[in-house]
């Protein structure tokens, strides 16, 4: 077998799907207990960033079709974890909302992820760890900047 070559050990697309995939599995090994799926808290959690979002903004926002964040709407509407209301412009849309019952587990998810962060970022100063968050945020300005420079020559042609 072919040895891999040494720069995949230090390209920053590697390093950041790496440690991207190893935090979600130790995320979801830390919050396995609350009763909900992958799927269900991530919905919550990005209902919860942005409460009153429609099923469509949800879906954008998750990166799922829309049919799939409708479905799951559906599930946690009738688990008594959102509420759904009339869009004031389109009949066929919904305004989503978390209930209290949802804040209290995303109150829940956002300690673990708080504390996740903490035990993963330990032996890194304090002001180190506000560098690095600066310059990966300079890196996702970045590349927005370059999505949308391509979008508007998409939409120009």
């Amino acid at each position: 077998m072919a040895s891999r070559p040494d720069h995949f050990d230090r390209s920053l697309g590697f390093i950041l799907s790496d440690i991207s995939r190893l935090a979600r599995r130790e995320f979801d090994r830390r919050v396995r207990g609350l009763g909900l799926t992958r799927a269900q808290w991530l919905f919550l959690y990005h209902l919860a960033r942005r409460p009153g979002s429609s099923q469509s903004e949800l879906a954008e926002s998750l990166q799922m079709e829309r049919i799939s964040v409708s479905r799951q709407a559906q599930r946690l509407e009738r688990a008594g974890w959102i509420e759904r209301s009339d869009h004031q412009h389109d009949a066929r849309a919904y305004h989503l909302n978390p209930t209290r019952k949802a804040e209290r587990i995303v109150s829940r998810l956002a300690t673990v992820a708080a504390e996740l962060r903490d035990d993963y970022l330990q032996g890194l100063p304090a002001a180190r760890r506000e560098s690095l968050v600066d310059d990966l945020l300079l890196i996702k300005a970045n590349l927005l900047r370059m999505e949308s420079r391509t979008n508007h020559r998409t939409h120009e042609n």
